[in-house]
């Protein structure tokens, strides 16, 4: 009990939002509108680049000889083999949760021993295992009215179990949660899957951790985020003195264009100018 006379309860994770655009009428809503796709980012990525013209077109038309994909899915190399990130695979045969069998799909993490996460494809150097999901996705409307009717009619994935602490009348208490992944449902897509690899350093800054922490903090993804507008101020004929970086607003250059004119020539010697908080003139 989460307190006397109430059942302790938890969200199905992110998986749940295809039942829940369903239930809501949403999806109906977007097809009467002529919505044709959605992007979808995940809230704790800094360098989320959202909308990217280059990755919804392709989905859209370049991906499957033209006809366009159903699933899309923005990647990156694994930092290392160890990185706690899940990665696209084949599950082969009879393995396959849904969908056709060898159907892309996503393995977490701790569904990799070390060994084969560590493993080298000697060809190219590079980890067999190497594309991480980065929860960037592209769908299409019909693909996703279609997995909603499916689960709806009690089809699709498995719950994923969660062992974790529990809150409750006594105290905290080890418990099991059910939970669904937004991937779950990607082997329905079969061929119709995009895989777009992006530069980590332009769009995936997540945070994991808390300050301080060595890696996918708040910290690190502030200075991802300087680092990068720096890049851009630089190519657009500027300079910058301050060893932190400088911040460049979505109000003013979506991913470096048009900075020439409000930048050209000049330093910055801090984080913040206002110039490059607004849009230009």
């Amino acid at each position: 009990l989460e307190a006397p006379g109430r059942l302790a309860k938890a969200p199905d994770g992110n998986g749940g939002v295809y039942l829940a655009l369903a239930r809501s009428g949403l999806l109906e809503e977007m097809a009467v509108a002529g919505v044709e796709a959605l992007d979808c980012y995940c809230v704790d990525n800094a360098l989320a680049r959202l909308g990217d013209p280059r990755f919804i077109g392709y989905c859209h038309g370049g991906a499957g000889g033209g006809a366009g994909a159903d699933v899309g899915a923005r990647v990156v190399a694994k930092a290392y083999p160890e990185e706690k990130v899940g990665v696209f695979a084949r599950r082969a045969g009879a393995a396959a949760a849904s969908g056709p069998a060898s159907a892309l799909c996503v393995l977490e993490y701790s569904e990799l021993d070390p060994a084969r996460a560590a493993a080298t494809d000697p060809a190219t150097g590079h980890l067999y295992f190497n594309w991480s999901n980065i929860c960037m996705h592209y769908f299409s409307v019909p693909w996703l009215r279609r997995v909603a009717s499916e689960l709806l009619a009690g089809g699709g994935s498995a719950y994923h179990v969660a062992r974790k602490r529990i809150p409750s009348v006594s105290g905290p208490v080890p418990g099991v949660k059910l939970e669904l992944f937004i991937f779950d449902t990607f082997p329905l897509a079969g061929e119709r899957t995009a895989l777009v690899e992006v530069d980590r350093r332009e769009e995936f800054a997540p945070v994991k951790n808390a300050p301080g922490s060595a890696s996918d903090s708040p910290d690190t993804a502030r200075a991802a985020l300087l680092s990068l507008h720096v890049g851009w101020v630089k190519a657009a004929g500027g300079a910058v003195a301050c060893a932190e970086g400088v911040e460049v607003s979505p109000l003013l250059s979506y991913g470096g264009e048009g900075l020439g004119q409000v930048v050209g020539g000049k330093s910055y010697d801090t984080p913040w100018a206002d110039e490059l908080q607004r849009p230009a003139a």
